[in-house]
């Protein structure tokens, strides 16, 4: 048996990857946006947005990490290191953009989506 570490870095790699294997197409594209997996630091995000990107994506078997003072609002700003996969940043995106308006989430979702674009090509 051989094995190797595929690293995958947008959806068009993902698609022709598991196209090598002898699976239906529909398939391909159930699976294609799991096997890109991004990481995105945002900074100066309000310690609410920061609370409900960390409940997102948890909520969606993803994770983020935000500084310590978000919990009890006890700082201004914080920094959010958001870790997924490419369909967890979709989902995120429009749990997100039900909640535009509060908090700089306009901001996040902005940011966001600019740096996952890249990505669905």
């Amino acid at each position: 048996m051989k094995s190797e570490i595929l690293k995958i870095d947008n959806l068009s790699e993902a698609k022709n990857e598991l196209k090598k294997l002898n699976i239906e197409d529909v398939s391909v594209a159930i699976m294609a946006s799991k096997a890109v997996f991004c990481v995105i630091k945002l900074k100066d995000v309000h310690p609410a947005a920061a609370n409900i990107i960390k409940q997102e994506m948890l909520a969606l078997g993803g994770e983020a990490a935000v500084e310590r003072g978000c919990i009890n609002m006890s700082i201004e700003k914080s920094q959010v290191v958001i870790m997924g996969t490419l369909k967890q940043y979709l989902k995120l995106l429009s749990k997100l953009k039900m909640q535009k308006g509060y908090f700089g989430l306009d901001i996040v979702i902005k940011e966001i989506s600019e740096k996952i674009e890249p990505l669905l090509n």
